[in-house]
This record gives structure tokens, C-alpha cells and sequence, in this order.
């Protein structure tokens, strides 16, 4: 019986070679892939059985890519693989088509039962991943969301609401380009250090919306 096929999509080399070192045996290592921009035609060349993402890819993140993945590559089972244990993020990743959230310092144990639930067609959330998020004090004018310009603050309500990168610039009538570069420059007003953070702030600010909270529109 042939070994499922994995592909890795990770930035940090240490990591794409420690996955192989822990899977090889197991899996079918296909391919890895460092940057977001490479994901789809990566996926499409390869046709994995699990693809292992990352949440913190350069020029596309993680959370952009996963809707994309799903509706061009359904048989594509997606396990998030990030350094983010983080409940919002993993909540995020699931609800918009991740099969499984696991953090980057799972053992091998942990890591080979994740794929094995996503390959039998259910879903896996490591049990380290917190149920619980204090959303309270991530009010939007709490964390800055006021020192931001309209369209600016605009970028981070779509992308709490699950828009991708291309959604947004359409959505604003502007340039993909120019959403990056928005979104560059609001984790440099926040101190946001990864577009993982920038991720769960965008989040933060879109239950604050939905609870009344001041991040509303």
C-alpha cells in the first residue's frame, strides 16, 4: 500500500527538515515550500493527501491560503502546523476549511495521530490548544484600532471576517499589492510581529464587533 503523500509548507528550513526527519518513515514527504506565493501551484503539482501549513508564510499567510485550497484542491487534506497554541487562530483555521490545528512542538506521537484523524476524514485540535480566549480585553480602541486610518481600519474588520487578501482589494476597490502594504504597515502601528498576530488582532476586533464591543462598525 503506498505511503500517504505529504507536502510542507513552512518558512524555516530547521523545520521543513526536522518534519521529514519525524515523517519520513511514515509518509510520503513530496515537497516543501517556503513561501505563501508557492502554496497553490505547489499543492496542484503534487496533489499531497495532507498538506502540513505553517500560519506565518511570507507574502501569504496560512489563513489567506486555506479557503483558496479548499475550493481548488478538495481531496487536499490541510493540518495546521504552527508556534501559535492559541485558540482564537486555531478556531479561525477550522472555521474557515482547516482539518487540523497542531502546535510546531508537537512529538512525533502527537503529530502522527493529527494526520491519521485528518486522512480518516475527521478533524484533530491538539488538546494543548486553549478553550478558552479572554476577548474581553482585546477592545478594539483597547489595542490601538483607533490610532488606525479608516481604510486601514476597514483591512482589519474584513480580514477578521475570514477575507482573504484578494477579497479585501476588491471589497475596497484597491490593489492586492496595496492591501500588503497596508497590512505591513498596521503591524508596524500595533508592534505586531507576525502576520500570525496580525491574524488574531484582526479576529480580536471582529468579536469585539459582533459582542458591541468598540471595534464595531
Amino acid at each position: 500500500m503506498p505511503k500517504p503523500r505529504l507536502l510542507i509548507a513552512d518558512d524555516h528550513e530547521m523545520v521543513s527538515q526536522g518534519l521529514k526527519a519525524l515523517l519520513g518513515d511514515t509518509y510520503n514527504i513530496v515537497g516543501a515550500v517556503r513561501d505563501g506565493r508557492e502554496v497553490i501551484d505547489a499543492v496542484g503539482r503534487y496533489r499531497p493527501d495532507v498538506l502540513l501549513l505553517d500560519l506565518s508564510l511570507p507574502n501569504r499567510t496560512g489563513i489567506d491560503l486555506i479557503p483558496e485550497i479548499r475550493a481548488l484542491h478538495e481531496s487536499t487534506r490541510i493540518l495546521v502546523v504552527t508556534m501559535h497554541v492559541d485558540a482564537v487562530l486555531a478556531g479561525l483555521a477550522m472555521r474557515l476549511g482547516a482539518h487540523g490545528f497542531v502546535p510546531k512542538d508537537s512529538g512525533v506521537q502527537e503529530l502522527n495521530e493529527a494526520i491519521a484523524e485528518v486522512l480518516a476524514g475527521r478533524t484533530y485540535v491538539s488538546p494543548r490548544i486553549p478553550i478558552h480566549t479572554h476577548k474581553g480585553s482585546w477592545g478594539g480602541t483597547h489595542m490601538g484600532f483607533g490610532q488606525l486610518t479608516p481604510r486601514q481600519q476597514a483591512i482589519v474588520r474584513l480580514t477578521g471576517r475570514g477575507r482573504n487578501s484578494e477579497e479585501i482589494a476588491e471589497a475596497i476597490g484597491i490593489s492586492v499589492h496595496t492591501v500588503h502594504f497596508h497590512r505591513r504597515n498596521i503591524r508596524r502601528v500595533l508592534g505586531l510581529h507576525s502576520e500570525a498576530e496580525f491574524m488574531r488582532y484582526a479576529l480580536m476586533v471582529q468579536l469585539s464587533a459582533e459582542a458591541g464591543g468598540s471595534g464595531s462598525s
